[in-house]
Formats: C-alpha cells, sequence, structure tokens
C-alpha cells in the first residue's frame, strides 16, 4: 500500500512538473518571432547600424546590458548607445552565426539563450569568437523589445598539459 502511495505522489509531481514546462516553452509562433529578433539584431550589429540596434533595445531607464568589455554593465539607453558605438569602432567586419538557441515565453515576455561563434576582422588580426548570450524581451505594440540581456565571450578549454611535459612540485 505504501509503495503504490509513493508511485503515485511521484507520477503526480511527474506530471505536475512537465504541465509546468509546457507552460514556460515558447509556442512555435513566439520562438520563430525571437529567433527573427536574434537574426534581425545580430544583422544590425554586423553592419554596424547604431540606429537598428538601438530599436530593438527597450528605451527604458532601468534597461540593462552586460557584456565582456572593462566597463562590462550598461544601464539605460545612453550607456547602451555608448557601448555600441564602442564596440562598432573596434572591429572592421564581424559575421555571426547562432549554434545553438532556447527560447521560453510567458505572455509578452520572451527569455533566450544562445551560443554563437563570430569571424571578427580587426583589420591586421582576423579571429573567432565563441560567445554566450541571454536576454529578455518584451513585446510591445507587437514588437520586441530588449529589456535585460547579458553576452559572455567562452575561453577555449585548456587542454591538459602532458603528463611526460608536467614539472614537479
Amino acid at each position: 500500500m505504501k509503495r503504490s502511495g509513493c508511485v503515485a505522489i511521484v507520477a503526480l509531481l511527474v506530471l505536475v512538473a512537465g504541465f509546468a514546462t509546457l507552460a514556460m516553452a515558447a509556442d512555435p509562433q513566439i520562438e520563430k518571432e525571437v529567433k527573427a529578433f536574434l537574426e534581425d539584431y545580430t544583422k544590425a550589429y554586423e553592419k554596424k547600424d547604431l540606429a537598428a540596434v538601438m530599436a530593438m533595445v527597450a528605451p527604458d531607464a532601468n534597461v540593462v546590458v552586460v557584456d565582456p568589455g572593462p566597463k562590462g554593465r550598461y544601464v539605460g539607453p545612453e550607456q547602451i548607445k555608448k557601448s555600441f558605438e564602442n564596440d562598432f569602432a573596434q572591429f572592421k567586419s564581424m559575421t555571426s552565426k547562432y549554434t545553438w538557441v532556447s527560447v521560453g515565453a510567458k505572455g509578452d515576455l520572451a527569455w533566450f539563450a544562445a551560443e554563437s561563434m563570430s569571424a571578427v576582422d580587426m583589420g591586421e588580426d582576423k579571429f573567432n569568437v565563441p560567445a554566450r548570450w541571454t536576454g529578455l524581451l518584451e513585446k510591445r505594440q507587437g514588437k520586441w523589445l530588449l529589456i535585460q540581456s547579458h553576452f559572455s565571450v567562452v575561453e577555449p578549454e585548456m587542454e591538459p598539459e602532458p603528463e611526460a611535459e608536467k614539472k614537479p612540485k
């Protein structure tokens, strides 16, 4: 009797967790819209189109962008705009491709987590930059706007030092 009660409780918990997960997953249309937002944002960023990028960021005083730069945290449209201007001055050209994207949503809020690879041309130097980006979007008047963002560069995995080359401590 105790065993069947435990099984019933576990089954109920699994069912509740399943419904909670379904409630958080984005419906296919919202997922499509968020992925289109990410692509449009990336294209505007690659073109260094400041007006287009800023049009995708909420005009609120408390909108936040976090990036791996020296300052790292930008609050409000003016700080974010200056950050983009600084970014655009750093590279000659860039192309980016998403390698993984996850989208969730509830009502007029959507969130994403993405991994990307960018080919960056600094003029004399060219290199690839793997990165991760998470963000929160709000749909206002039919348009998704970025209200919080965290972008980070992925450090390459360190290969273990071969045994023969290790020095005794």
